[in-house]
């Protein structure tokens, strides 16, 4: 026989899910930007009020006008690019060369195209020739008229006569005359040394087969020093690839409680539905390792008993300081999820449980990006359940790839609009959101009263029990 209890439960549910709609209204939060005199990209980060009523998709949201008209935007995560110095090399071009009086060599190098903004911090002569030394000097001019002495006198050598050691770079010491691109000229001494032979000629002199006299003769040979390049060394700043911000959410509390058989404790996490990738425990016990999962929570069983949610992630928490050894690892990483609460499980076995005094929760951050005009007036809509529109944002997008900058921005307080956005004129009625919880109340009724009829007809169709 249906019960009453069933009309009563149905006439609850239909109630719980009009309280829900009522809650997932729309509201609105002012855009607050200073004043634009052109159009200009605009970056609004999203709080924690516009994250515990937006679609889990942010479908939902809309930049309206002063006049209520929806523009187009882009919600994105807030990304920052790490910049690292990296060493590069370049080869000058055009070099001229000079021979000087005292049997020296004055290269003048200019450099070339795309080099004209690096200050080099070093030159290197590229030579093939071994066994080695030349004195050198370095000046720098930016238009090879008036020449500032950099480097008075360096050594360039190879020594490999001796031992495998070579060095034909030229430091260049930062100075503040020495500005970006320019002229700069090389300046080498004793171009063209006398080499001695690794090899000498031995003559000896016989007379009755006896050494009458012995002459050994070494071989002298004038070598020009061989240049078959230069380059310079210079430190460029390059950038990273981009990574998401990451930022400590609001955990508005947590309750721990032991697992029915005490061999595991449940931390449940209440939050906004912000974005959660990782989930930190804060506790005082040391000298532990024990695994842990995050699930989502799910309504109880009949007798009251919390059911196991569905899995998020697992990971291990360990926390050593013994003996000198200190190992500390209390991040639980999860894929990214809004969530209005997690249940984290710690595995405890038979070992007494770990106090837990807190849990921190931290996610990307997200904004919202759009093209605002001077006198715009703009206003941030949510909630609600709301179809993801379909904008144009070619521009805006374009703009981001190019890394253009955006004007930071920031949101008012809310307020609960009354009506919902502007629909199309048949679908009006049925986007407004009193008429929807009209709706279902009625359906309730209805559904109430055709649930107690049909348990009236049953009743009154049951045939009588027989006696034994």
């Amino acid at each position: 026989m249906i019960r009453m209890e069933a009309i009563l439960f149905t006439a609850a549910v239909c109630l719980a899910a009009a309280a829900e709609a009522v809650e997932a209204g729309r509201r609105e939060k002012p855009v607050v930007l200073p004043a634009i005199a052109a159009t200009t990209l605009v970056a609004v980060p999203l709080d924690a009020d516009v994250h515990a009523a937006a679609a889990v998709g942010y479908g939902d949201l809309r930049i309206l006008d002063a006049t209520g008209v929806e523009v187009p935007h882009v919600v994105r995560d807030v990304t920052r690019t790490d910049r690292r110095p990296l060493q590069r090399t370049g080869s000058a071009t055009r070099p001229i060369a000079k021979p000087l009086a005292d049997d020296g060599l004055e290269i003048t190098v200019v450099l070339g195209p795309g080099q004209d903004r690096i200050v080099p911090e070093a030159v290197t002569l590229l030579t093939p020739l071994h066994d080695f030394e030349h004195r050198v000097s370095v000046s720098w001019s930016a238009d090879g008229r008036e020449w500032t002495p950099v480097v008075a006198e360096a050594v360039i050598y190879d020594y490999t006569r001796f031992i495998d050691v070579r060095d034909v770079t030229i430091p260049l010491p930062a100075a503040p005359a020495r500005g970006p691109g320019g002229r700069y000229r090389i300046v080498i001494g004793d171009v063209t040394q006398e080499q001695q032979s690794r090899l000498a000629e031995l003559t000896r002199t016989l007379a009755g087969g006896e050494p009458r006299e012995v002459r050994e003769t070494t071989l002298v040979d004038r070598r020009p020093f061989r240049i078959d390049g230069i380059e310079f060394w210079y430190t460029e700043e390059v950038e990273q690839r981009a990574t998401a911000v990451l930022a400590d959410h609001a955990v508005v509390g947590f309750r721990t409680a032991r697992e029915p058989d005490g061999r595991a404790t449940r931390i449940t996490v209440d939050t906004r539905r912000e974005p959660v990738t990782e989930l930190t425990i804060a506790t005082d016990s040391r000298n532990f390792s024990r695994p842990v999962s995050v699930e989502q929570p799910v309504a109880a069983d009949r007798d009251g008993q919390p059911l196991r949610g569905r899995p998020l992630a697992t990971a291990t928490i360990t926390r050593i300081d013994v003996a000198g050894i200190r190992r500390e690892q209390l991040v639980v990483p999860l894929p990214e999820s809004r969530l209005a609460s997690y249940d984290l499980v710690i595995d405890d076995g038979d070992s007494p449980p770990i106090v837990v005094t807190g849990v921190t929760a931290r996610g990307p951050v997200r904004e919202v990006v759009f093209l605002a005009e001077p006198a715009g007036g703009y206003r941030l809509a949510y909630g609600g359940e709301l179809a993801a529109p379909r904008y144009d944002t070619a521009a805006i997008r374009a703009a981001l790839a190019a890394r253009a900058d955006t004007m930071p921005a920031t949101l008012g307080p809310a307020t609960v609009v009354a009506t919902p956005p502007p629909a199309a004129e048949p679908f009006r009625l049925l986007a407004d959101g009193r008429f929807q919880i009209a709706v279902i109340a009625v359906l309730a009724v209805l559904l109430a009263v055709s649930l107690f009829r049909a348990a009236q007809r049953l009743d009154a169709q049951s045939p009588p029990r027989e006696g034994p």
